[in-house]
């Protein structure tokens, strides 16, 4: 004869605070969502955008002076030939 044992877990309630804790996740993420989609989505001038790609070739600088070097040449050609 075969028994057959079957186990029936107790149901597990949702945490204290954690529906909270999630809407809260969710607006931070809609609100950083918002704030950097408003940041690309700005008009800029050929100079502001060539600053901002000199600035991040000044952060690349250390680790690919190469490549940086060709950031550099590119934003003097961007803001040139405005």
């Amino acid at each position: 004869m075969t028994t057959v044992t079957t186990v029936h877990p107790a149901p597990v309630g949702i945490p204290r605070g954690s529906v909270w804790a999630a809407q809260a996740a969710l607006a931070l993420g809609d609100a950083w969502r918002r704030l950097f989609t408003l940041r690309t989505q700005a008009p800029r001038t050929r100079s502001q955008e060539a600053e901002a790609l000199r600035a991040y070739a000044l952060s690349i600088r250390q680790s690919d002076p190469g490549f940086a070097a060709d950031l550099y040449a590119a934003a003097d050609r961007h803001e040139t030939r405005g």
